[in-house]
C-alpha cells in the first residue's frame, strides 16, 4: 500500500465524481481507478460499490475514509514540521470573484510565487454560489466569497471587507434624496445571486427606501459603464468608483446613507484539515485588500 493509493481513494470518495478527483490529482480517470484497484487488492475487499452510475462507498470504504484522511494529514504535517512554510508545495485551485481578481489577487499571486516557488496556485473567477458548489464538490481547494456560507459542509472565516460608494453620471439631473432618485431612475446593480445583494437588502431595510426598477449585469465593468452612460444610479466598489470619480466620469452621491462594508470569507470544506490551507489563509490575511484601486483605471 502506498500514500498515493490512499490519496486517490480519499479524493475519489470525497469529490463529486472520479473525474473531478482525477483532475485535482492531475491523473487520468483510468490511472486514478488503477491506484484504487491496487489498494482494494492489497486490502482484499472492495472500497467502492460500482453498480450504480456514481460509485458509492462500501462499508469497508466508509470505515477506511477517516483513517485515510488522518494518514494524509499526518504525512502533510510531517512535511510541514520538517520544512516549514518556506517549503510549501503542491497545487491548489481556488475561487475568487471579479472584484478580488482586479484588486488584491495579482499582488497575492506575486507574493506567493516569491515566498513559495514550489506552491502552484490556480485561480478561478466565478460567482459566489458557483464557487461554493465547486468547493463542496471538490473541484476547488478554497475560495474567497462574500459572506458566510449556509452550507453545512463548508467552513467560513473572515478574511477582509470591501467598501462601496453611491454614484451617478455627471450629466444626470441632480436628485440628492435617495427616494426621489430611486423613483425617477432605475438602480444599476449586480444580479440577485451576487454577494452585494445581501448588502443592498440590508441598506434598504435600514433606510426604508424602495427600489422600483433595476438594470442588472453580472460584471462590475459593465455596471460602471452603464452608470457612466447615465442609465441609472447605483453603487460601485471603491476600487472602481474612486478612479472614475477622479476622472470626472462619475459623481459621488455623498449625501446618501452609506452602504455597510461587505465582508468576505475564506471558505474551505469542513472536512479538509490540510496544513497548507492554514498557511495559505495566513498569506491571504496579509495580502487581501479590496480597497486597492483597479490598476488599469488608475494608470
Amino acid at each position: 500500500m502506498t500514500l498515493k493509493q490512499f490519496e486517490a481513494f480519499y479524493w475519489a470518495a470525497t469529490c463529486a465524481s472520479f473525474a473531478v478527483a482525477a483532475e485535482r490529482l492531475h491523473l487520468s480517470v483510468s490511472s486514478l481507478s488503477k491506484r484504487i484497484a491496487e489498494l482494494e487488492s492489497s486490502l482484499g475487499q472492495p472500497l467502492f460499490d460500482r453498480r450504480s452510475y456514481r460509485a458509492g462507498l462500501t462499508a469497508a470504504g466508509s470505515a477506511l475514509l477517516p483513517r485515510a484522511q488522518d494518514l494524509l494529514e499526518r504525512a502533510e504535517a510531517m512535511h510541514h514540521v520538517l520544512l516549514g512554510d518556506a517549503h510549501l508545495q503542491g497545487r491548489l485551485r481556488f475561487g475568487v470573484g471579479e472584484l478580488a481578481s482586479q484588486t488584491w489577487l495579482p499582488g497575492m499571486m506575486a507574493t506567493a510565487a516569491q515566498r513559495h516557488p514550489c506552491l502552484h496556485l490556480e485561480p478561478v473567477v466565478d460567482t459566489g454560489a458557483q464557487m461554493e458548489q465547486r468547493l463542496e464538490d471538490g473541484e476547488l481547494d478554497f475560495a474567497v466569497v462574500a459572506g458566510s456560507s449556509p452550507r453545512d459542509a463548508l467552513l467560513s472565516r473572515f478574511i477582509g471587507h470591501a467598501g462601496f460608494d453611491w454614484v451617478a453620471a455627471p450629466g444626470m439631473e441632480e436628485v440628492a434624496e435617495p427616494s426621489g432618485a430611486l423613483a425617477a431612475w432605475p438602480l444599476v446593480t449586480m444580479p440577485q445571486g451576487a454577494g452585494t445583494h445581501r448588502m443592498l437588502d440590508e441598506w434598504l431595510a435600514r433606510t426604508g427606501h424602495v427600489v422600483r426598477r433595476r438594470v442588472t449585469c453580472n460584471t462590475w465593468g459593465a455596471v460602471a459603464g452603464l452608470l457612466a452612460e447615465g442609465l441609472g444610479v447605483g453603487f460601485l466598489p471603491q476600487g472602481w468608483a474612486r478612479p472614475l470619480l477622479a476622472r470626472g466620469s462619475l459623481r459621488a452621491l455623498a449625501d446618501w446613507p452609506a452602504l455597510s462594508p461587505l465582508n468576505y470569507a475564506f471558505q474551505v470544506r469542513r472536512d479538509d484539515g490540510r496544513a497548507v490551507l492554514a498557511s495559505v489563509r495566513g498569506l491571504l490575511a496579509q495580502t487581501v485588500d479590496f480597497a486597492l484601486p483597479i490598476r488599469f483605471l488608475s494608470q
